[in-house]
């Protein structure tokens, strides 16, 4: 009776076990997936604002900022030139008239650059500028890096740059990010089990890449998701 007891009890561990390890074969690839998702949106987010910053930036500088903080002081600090009508005509009478009776006037005024960068592109909030220059879930341990060049001709000269966020990057501190400082027990078990050294599973690492925007060769600012 007691043998039979035993081997029930062995046999319910082993259901239990292979259970576990049935579940982890489909939990790992999809919570690898899930993660690499949202990291690669949040890393998404931030280039476009950096695109629209280095927009602005050329605009004023006639070159791309080549380093992060450059663009960091410029939008936070920066000012930008724009032209603006003033003066005041009825609703009857066109612009044009407006102008050829002395109604409104154009005049050079300055402008914050960060108001300048939301005015030209609209979907972007304010908000993905106050730490568009980390790369997400570092810690704020990692900043972009931006190259740049110039592509030349006999005619023209062209700035261009690109920045390049490495899959390392992206999936930096996943575990943390996973079972979070302030998690109780058992979720940190259950993390445990089904999810530990998640981010070196080579297997899933390899079905995934890093994101890149712009291009040294050509004159692009496109990013490596559009």
């Amino acid at each position: 009776m007691k043998v039979r007891t035993l081997l029930a009890t062995l046999l319910a561990i082993l259901v239990v076990v292979l259970a576990i390890f049935a579940a982890r074969s489909i939990m790992r690839p999809e919570k690898f997936r899930t993660v690499y998702e949202l990291r690669k949106e949040a890393n998404v987010q931030n280039l476009l604002a950096i695109r629209s910053a280095q927009a602005v930036y050329k605009n004023v500088n006639k070159v791309y900022a080549d380093d992060i903080d450059k663009l960091v002081d410029f939008v936070n600090n920066g000012t930008v030139q724009i032209e603006k009508n003033v003066g005041n005509f009825p609703d009857t009478m066109s612009e044009a008239e407006a102008f050829k009776l002395g109604l409104i006037h154009k005049e050079v005024v300055e402008v914050p650059a960060l108001e300048k960068i939301l005015d030209i592109d609209h979907k972007i909030p304010a908000e993905s500028f106050k730490n568009f220059q980390y790369i997400p879930f570092s810690g704020k341990e990692k900043k972009y890096e931006i190259q740049t060049d110039s592509l030349s001709s006999k005619t023209y000269t062209i700035p261009v740059y690109r920045i390049d966020v490495s899959l390392d990057d992206m999936l930096n501190n996943m575990d943390r990010s996973i079972t979070p400082e302030n998690a109780g027990a058992l979720t940190r078990l259950w993390n445990k089990i089904f999810y530990s050294n998640l981010s070196e599973e080579k297997q899933y690492r390899s079905q995934y890449e890093g994101i890149y925007m712009g291009s040294l060769t050509e004159a692009s600012t496109a990013g490596s998701w559009e």
